[in-house]
């Protein structure tokens, strides 16, 4: 590997230290090629030399769109509470819930005492 950026020998490339190939025609380099073309100094400081200038630009306001209502349809405040489920709805839903793990722990008792 090159301690320095190093020119391509076939088209003059000049790479950076850690490139195994030349990023322009793909050639691989020979120690010799390294030792041979090595430059000290780059013309441009490597910080900016690649770095795009910044610009200044205005950041525009953000405008909220109005929405208009669906036809046919009530608006429906978002601070209201849905509206409760029945108790017996509640119940059911409790025990599709549970049924599962009872399902398993009995499951698990009737096999323990039939392989006693």
């Amino acid at each position: 590997m090159a301690d320095a950026p190093w020119r391509c020998s076939q088209c003059g490339t000049v790479n950076e230290p850690v490139a195994n190939a030349c990023r322009t025609c793909g050639r691989w380099p020979s120690l010799f090629d390294l030792e041979q073309s090595k430059i000290d100094v780059l013309d441009a400081d490597p910080e900016t030399a690649d770095e795009p200038e910044p610009e200044d630009f205005e950041v525009e306001a953000y405008e909220e769109l109005p929405v208009e209502p669906v036809a046919g349809s009530e608006p429906v405040a978002r601070s209201e509470p849905v509206e409760s489920e029945s108790p017996s709805a509640r119940g059911w839903r409790t025990f599709g819930r549970l049924i599962v793990p009872l399902a398993v722990v009995i499951y698990l008792v009737i096999t323990s005492i039939l392989n006693r």
